[in-house]
């Protein structure tokens, strides 16, 4: 036998084990950092493959636009690429590729100019970490709370009716559990996050855990050292600004970050409103030990700015369990 027939037949045997062992999309893609020209797309599957995004205007995609991926947990890889040089306000539809399969071809709509002041609706929800009492309430709200009351009230079509998801933390109960991201957190909300970007910030239950810097992807404007713990957006004119209340990130850095921020919302005349987001309350009357004095140095800028700029300024938080405003 020679060199050839050997090489043959390892050839048949690595299709042999693709074939039985096929390359499986564990979390469907997700948006991330949105702007009018680009955004990204998200996925992860089980083992190493492809980073490929098709994409165009219309249900059949014309372009083709390649990224890379990150080792996660075990054999699997989180995918990212960010699709550029597209218009402002406008519809596009997209499937990812993986070991030569397809995702469902999904569509999202890219913000509009800063200039544009158009109106648009957000949404914001904290501390979905499962209860083992009502381990389904996450997926009822996705579902029940937000798809279908949008669809009753406005349209079926996610991608314009909603411009963002914030999510003031608490995505899983444990951040260090691997399955729970998949199972607890992407599964129950994959029918919302292929259409409309979500802007997550870190609650105390993610333990600071990489699987937070990995699966997500924020704006790259925060301080450095601190990616992916503060960072800002806009939308039209608005300027949401995400936080970390978390202990060990309760430090003059993000202060000082967030003045600068603010300073210069405060001389954009494309902005017109501000919205921060963070975990923690600075006071709470349903729960008092979850306040932090910190968050009050948060507000205190927060409205300082509202007072010398004539801009309003809201913050959205969690860690309480219960809504108040």
């Amino acid at each position: 036998m020679n060199s050839k027939y050997f090489l043959d037949k390892i050839i048949q045997f690595i299709l042999l084990l693709g074939f039985l062992f096929p390359v499986n999309l564990i979390v469907e893609p997700y948006l991330q950092d949105a702007t009018p020209n680009s955004i990204y797309v998200l996925w992860e599957t089980d083992e190493n493959t492809e980073s490929v995004v098709e994409w165009g205007m219309y249900i059949f995609l014309t372009e083709m636009t390649t990224g890379s991926s990150i080792s996660n947990y075990g054999s699997s890889r989180i995918h990212t690429v960010q699709l550029t040089g597209l218009e402002p306000e406008t519809r596009y539809y997209y499937r990812v590729v993986y070991d030569g399969n397809y995702s469902e071809v999904y569509n999202f709509i890219t913000p509009p100019l800063p200039s544009s002041e158009n109106s648009f609706r957000i949404i914001a929800m904290s501390d979905m970490q499962r209860d083992s009492s009502n381990p389904n309430k996450f997926n009822e709200i996705i579902h029940d709370g937000v798809i279908d009351y949008i669809s009753e009230e406005y349209s079926d079509d996610l991608a314009e009716e909603l411009a963002m998801v914030l999510v003031t933390g608490d995505l899983v109960v444990t951040g260090s559990s691997y399955y729970q991201w998949q199972d607890h957190f992407f599964g129950p909300s994959e029918d919302l996050f292929s259409y409309v970007p979500m802007y997550p910030v870190f609650g105390n239950h993610e333990q600071n855990t990489d699987y937070f810097i990995k699966y997500f992807h924020m704006p790259d404007n925060g301080t450095s050292g601190y990616e992916e713990h503060w960072y800002y957006t806009d939308y039209s004119n608005l300027r949401v600004i995400g936080l970390d209340s978390n202990g060990g990130y309760q430090v003059q850095a993000q202060l000082d970050w967030l003045e600068a921020v603010l300073q210069d919302a405060c001389s954009n005349d494309n902005i017109d409103f501000v919205f921060a987001q963070l975990h923690h309350p600075y006071k709470s009357e349903l729960w008092t030990p979850g306040e932090s004095n910190y968050t009050g140095d948060v507000i205190q800028r927060m409205e300082n700015f509202s007072d010398e700029c004539g801009k309003p300024s809201i913050h959205f938080f969690g860690h309480t369990h219960g809504y108040s405003r």
